[in-house]
């Protein structure tokens, strides 16, 4: 309540005394943030960022998060500490004038009617290349966010997101509805994410809309109670591989034209088919777009691979229903899939799982042997392209891509051992430091 003279906070403290016990009242709706776009180049690094009241970052709302790149190009945001926020820690996102929280405007239209009408403002305002994205995420720690530890709408394309460190996202459940996770990305067009390690974070990493040449390898996600991974609405090619999927459920899918490749799935895979929506791909390496289509399901490559059952479990039962192990959801997809060398395992003992040892994180791993199995080394050659966009599988400055190291950086052998960790016949029992 605001008087002339008086302004009354009303709040539930539980059981904490807040006469006795430290209470912060967050007003500052950013930390960092260019007031106008055009900013470019700016190297974020060495701070401490921390209590800020930011705003629900929709992908069709102005993104603002306690660092915020405000549509602008070439930042390099690095060896941060970056913690509670209300909403999200990083935003590389969009600005207001090409939208801003439009679905509340106008509710009679479905809201991808209305990112779709954003996207093509995004492109008129000059969303490209040349002038937006292309920043530098890195060696990052991001912790107590209730939204996003990462987002970013249209601004996230062409970027580099490496060996950050992200936790303790979205865990006071203080909202709920799409947009949350550890990253959460729409338009991350050509855009790398390596090597960064993301547990406790609801949804570890989410890739919404025109995810095209992006790549996410040698990840590390474990203890996320959604799932690790989800892909929706795409069309392609995206490449997933060299990484340790350790949560319950693997990986959410609700799109087409991706390659999983040399992966290590313990929890199950929910597939589903999108055919109400159309969603737009792009030409090879662009923001232009090429066309819409909807999601018929299919056009997947998953090679060389790693699945081990996942025990039974008694959380959250009703969620994990529509997770199966292995490929069983694919058993019937309007576009034909890619299915070669994979090494799926009946419930191993002892079943994998992540222990963390002070800042460091060990897997444990059980005794597995390849057997008949036959593999090769894959490359951009062995994936083809992706159906609708019609672009293959390869690195963002069109060079083909060759699978020669695995998660650890050693040498893949001709014949690799499926999986993201590269061993000869045989997997032995044991622990091996994975961060």
């Amino acid at each position: 309540e605001v008087t002339d003279e008086m302004t009354t906070i009303y709040a539930n403290f539980q059981k904490s005394n807040p006469n006795k016990a430290l209470t912060e009242i967050s007003a500052r709706p950013t930390c960092f943030y260019p007031l106008q776009e055009g900013i470019n180049y700016i190297t974020i690094q060495g701070f401490e960022f921390s209590q800020a009241a930011t705003q629900w970052g929709a992908p069709t709302a102005e993104q603002v998060g306690m660092i915020a790149t405000h549509w602008n190009k070439g930042w390099i945001i690095e060896n941060n500490i970056i913690h509670d926020s209300k909403c999200s820690g990083i935003t590389l996102g969009k600005e207001r004038e090409t939208g801003h929280n439009v679905w509340l405007q106008d509710t009679t239209l479905d809201g991808s009617l209305h990112y779709i009408e954003v996207t093509f403002n995004t492109l008129r305002k000059g969303w490209s290349k040349e002038n937006i994205g292309s920043h530098i995420v890195r060696n990052n720690t991001i912790y107590n966010c209730e939204q996003t530890a990462i987002c970013g709408s249209m601004g996230s394309a062409f970027c580099l997101i490496e060996n950050n460190h992200i936790y303790n996202i979205w865990t006071k459940r203080q909202f709920s509805g799409a947009e949350i996770g550890g990253i959460k990305f729409h338009g991350a067009i050509d855009t790398q994410i390596l090597h960064n390690r993301i547990h406790r974070a609801g949804r570890a990493l989410w890739l919404d809309w025109m995810t095209q040449g992006t790549r996410v390898s040698k990840n590390l996600f474990y203890d996320n109670d959604l799932e690790d991974i989800f892909v929706e609405v795409n069309h392609g090619p995206f490449l997933i591989d060299n990484n340790i999927l350790a949560s319950e459920r693997s990986l959410r899918e609700q799109s087409q034209g991706g390659a999983y490749v040399h992966n290590l799935f313990l929890g199950g895979i929910y597939h589903f088919t999108e055919r109400t929506r159309y969603t737009p791909y792009h030409l090879p390496h662009s923001t232009e777009v090429a066309g819409l289509s909807i999601i018929v399901g299919g056009d997947n490559r998953f090679v060389n691979n790693l699945f081990i059952n996942p025990l039974p479990t008694k959380n959250n039962l009703e969620y994990n229903k529509d997770y199966k192990p292995g490929f069983s959801m694919y058993n019937e997809t309007e576009y034909p899939m890619l299915i070669e060398g994979n090494l799926l395992c009946e419930q191993a003992i002892p079943y994998p799982k992540i222990e963390e040892r002070g800042d460091e994180v060990y897997l444990l791993l059980p005794t597995i042997e390849r057997g008949d199995i036959s593999t090769a080394i894959v490359d951009s050659q062995r994936l083809g392209k992706a159906k609708l966009p019609r672009q293959r599988y390869e690195n963002p400055d069109g060079t083909a891509i060759r699978f020669v190291t695995d998660y650890l950086d050693h040498p893949r052998a001709e014949q690799p051992f499926p999986g993201p960790l590269e061993v000869k016949e045989k997997m032995s029992e044991g622990l091996v430091r994975v961060w």
